[in-house]
């Protein structure tokens, strides 16, 4: 689940990053310039005393610290070189930097969740928690900027990795509860919820640089189109396809049942498998390091 910490994994469009991301120069604020800039140093020095009271809490000995004080580090940088005026491409830079603390932030808290293999007994709970952390990033922008959608302050790529960490970890829940079976019968409302929670935030994924970027300015190359088209920007996207696939087919196999849950449940999951499955297969550059096997065997599964 770590494959995108601050950016979405490897790029399989490179010659056009520059175009990739837009950033617009002009935002209607929400607060007057003074009380814009106390909102956001304030939620600084929030999370840099959060952080600073989660390095100094109990812990394992093998527990890394690292993503804490990287997220301390910028706090610390944020706060102590905070400027008297902020303007508007000012504003959009802090919250693209509040964003990352906050990523470093919660990742921390990830690993330590999926290190103990998401305990029953208060799992729920710490990723509430999590999430909770990463709708900062959202509710600040939405004070900040009320008609600006977030990823036009944040950029794609951080709009694109805060949905890809709430279905990444919802991932690796899942599947720790899917994968024992006594757990999994005890656990069966709350996965489902889980599972459609998960799958709805990988495909929030793809919905993000459809807003803000047309093919149109991409050169004719065929392959890139192609992906494009798919919405497919780096690996981490297409990992996203697999992820929500699987998950819809877990969905799927928690019932016998065959409601219009069920079967939306199918054709979302057939449609992002295929989708990997085809993007994989006509891209020769994608085909020596991934594998479609698993996703062809979920495909399979669900067509029977």
């Amino acid at each position: 689940m770590g494959a995108a910490m601050l950016n979405l994994g490897t790029p399989i469009i490179t010659t056009f990053g520059s175009v990739l991301i837009l950033f617009p120069t002009l935002f209607s604020f929400g607060m007057a310039a003074d009380s814009l800039k106390s909102f956001i140093l304030s939620e600084f020095k929030d999370l840099q005393h959060r952080c600073h009271d989660a390095m100094k809490s109990p812990k394992g000995l093998d527990v890394d610290d690292s993503f804490l004080q990287k997220c301390m580090m910028k706090c610390q940088g944020v706060t102590s070189n905070f400027p008297t005026t902020i303007s508007g491409g000012q504003v959009s830079y802090y919250i693209q930097q509040y964003a990352e603390a906050i990523l470093d932030f919660t990742y921390h808290d990830e690993n330590v969740l999926s290190d103990a293999d998401f305990p029953e007994k208060n799992a729920k709970e710490r990723i509430a928690k999590i999430f909770s952390y990463l709708d900062k990033v959202s509710e600040m922008c939405l004070v900040v900027s009320p008609n600006s959608k977030p990823e036009e302050l944040l950029g794609n790529e951080l709009a694109e990795c805060l949905l890809w960490r709430r279905g990444a970890l919802l991932y690796g829940y899942c599947a720790t509860i899917h994968g024992e079976k006594e757990r999994r019968d005890r656990q069966v409302v709350e996965l489902r919820q889980n599972l459609q929670m998960g799958v709805h935030y990988l495909l929030m994924l793809f919905k993000i640089r459809n807003t803000v970027f047309g093919t149109t300015h991409v050169p004719n190359d065929n392959e890139t189109l192609e992906l494009l088209k798919r919405g497919i920007y780096s690996e981490t996207h297409l990992l996203a396809l697999m992820y929500g696939g699987e998950m819809c087919y877990w969905f799927i196999s928690t019932t016998k049942d065959e409601t219009e849950s069920e079967r939306a449940a199918r054709a979302i999951g057939l449609e992002m498998l295929n989708t990997c499955v085809q993007a994989i297969e006509s891209i020769p550059e994608l085909q020596a390091g991934w594998n479609t096997e698993r996703a062809k065997e979920l495909i399979t599964a669900m067509n029977s």
